[in-house]
């Protein structure tokens, strides 16, 4: 049963006439994209790509649950100290199962733990976090399966330092974890070496599509998140996404859909627009995954082709108010991907009667606010459409964990399967590795002298334009 539905009929010609994809077209792409799913089934098999065997690793499932349960009842905090994907899915994952509010309440009898997702080193937000939790209640979680990530070892010495002011160092071995990779790297030598409880990160899953490992489930396990259920669905939707048939694949229609709106119909700019809270994350895990995968100066021969495509995260209702007249009266450059949830859960229902003195009101009067963002998305959509800009609807049977579980492993094949059509290879990152060694250079890392020599022939400021 799936718990996750796409409706893409709003990209298609037969809702938005020529500013569609027609039949034809998909059918002209079919052959590549089956081979698409071959290329990522062959490199599955040769044990070099492994986000499809995620939902299997039922080691991984048992070492985040025996962490949560082995939890000192008097534990009320974790920290994932961790970076782009090392953070990105996992606080997807959070916000989209944890309770509302959660980090603002003191844990008592029966409550999830909080958990805390600082992402960026920037040192005014992560001293006043430091400043806001009790260290003797905290476990500092150090997510990178390299190991030398330059952010996350910014935040691992800082918390290392901060813990054995505070606790003393005999204490600091129960209040760091580590998830890195299982044999290599400079966290993993830390960890064998000071006593850290690690989580290993399979060697073939890059850290953008490492949500259903280690990466995510420990700290999901931790806030009392239902891993098992998440895997449930991940597995439900593999089996869907490895179909060899263009109409019956949800990720291999969405790419090709995508795809070819940006190639052939000049629209290179994908937002994602949930209209429930709980799915905001969502779209942050989806502009990584999407950007870093698939945004290459060279396809797979060697040869520049300087393309990809570039995501956004939006939020309905919130940026209709914002974006939304760009996006209905801008340039028609935009693809736009809808979530929301068939089952919200509880409505909150708007009183009959209240402020009975301003009659203007009144339509909203016994209404639920859920009912209100269900009618904003379907006048967007309606608007939208009535414009000619394609519109994809993503329906959540509810925000369940099966249901999230079934939207990463879609998306991620969809990646996977659009690397090919573009040409690229969706499993690297070198501009961004580029980056690093050129900050590594910034700052007098060992080793880098030739990054070094590029970074001072940079060209200076112009004066004329520094006011």
């Amino acid at each position: 049963m799936a718990h996750v539905k796409l409706d893409l009929s709003g990209l298609t010609s037969s809702a938005i006439g020529e500013h569609g994809v027609s039949t034809a077209a998909l059918d002209a792409l079919s052959d590549r994209a089956l081979a698409a799913v071959d290329r990522t089934v062959e490199l599955r098999s040769a044990g070099t790509v492994g986000f499809l065997d995620a939902p299997d690793d039922s080691a991984a499932v048992r070492g985040a649950l025996d962490f949560a349960a082995g939890l000192p009842d008097d534990v009320d905090t974790v920290v994932v100290l961790g970076i782009g994907g090392s953070s990105l899915g996992p606080h997807a994952v959070y916000k989209a199962l944890a309770r509302p509010y959660d980090q603002v309440r003191e844990r008592g009898p029966g409550m999830p733990r909080r958990v805390f997702f600082p992402d960026n080193p920037d040192p005014q937000s992560f001293a006043a976090l430091l400043e806001t939790i009790d260290p003797r209640r905290t476990v500092f979680n150090v997510v990178t399966k390299s190991g030398g990530t330059a952010e996350t070892a910014a935040q691992l010495l800082v918390v290392h330092d901060y813990l054995r002011k505070h606790l003393g160092d005999d204490a600091v071995a129960k209040h760091l974890i580590a998830t890195t990779d299982p044999e290599n790297g400079a966290l993993r030598r830390l960890a064998n070496q000071h006593g850290f409880q690690t989580f290993p990160i399979p060697a073939n899953i890059g850290g953008r599509f490492s949500v259903l490992t280690s990466v995510g489930l420990v700290p999901a396990a931790a806030a009392g998140i239902d891993v098992v259920g998440l895997m449930d669905g991940a597995r439900n939707m593999r089996d869907r996404v490895l179909e060899r048939d263009l109409y019956k694949n949800p990720a291999l229609l969405l790419a090709s859909l995508l795809y070819l709106h940006h190639t052939e119909l000049a629209r290179p700019i994908h937002v994602m627009m949930p209209y429930v809270d709980a799915l905001y994350e969502l779209g942050h895990w989806f502009r990584q995954l999407w950007a870093e995968s698939l945004g290459k100066q060279h396809d797979i021969d060697g040869k520049e082709i300087f393309v990809g495509p570039t995501p956004v995260a939006a939020r309905g209702a919130t940026d209709q108010h914002s974006q939304l007249q760009l996006y209905a009266g801008g340039p028609a450059d935009k693809v736009f991907l809808f979530l929301t949830a068939d089952e919200r859960g509880p409505e909150l229902t708007i009183p009959p009667g209240a402020l009975s003195e301003a009659p203007e009101y009144g339509y909203l009067a016994g209404r639920g606010m859920g009912e209100l963002l269900d009618a904003e998305l379907r006048g967007t959509v309606a608007s939208l459409q009535g414009r000619q800009r394609p519109t994809a609807l993503v329906s959540f049977e509810r925000v369940d964990a099966a249901a999230v579980g079934e939207f990463f492993m879609l998306f991620a094949a969809a990646t996977a399967f659009a690397g090919p059509l573009y040409g690229v290879n969706p499993y690297d990152q070198p501009g961004v590795e580029e980056a690093k060694r050129l900050a590594y250079a910034g700052l007098g890392r060992e080793g880098y002298d030739e990054d070094a020599k590029i970074l001072a022939a940079a060209p200076a400021s112009d004066p004329r334009f520094v006011l």
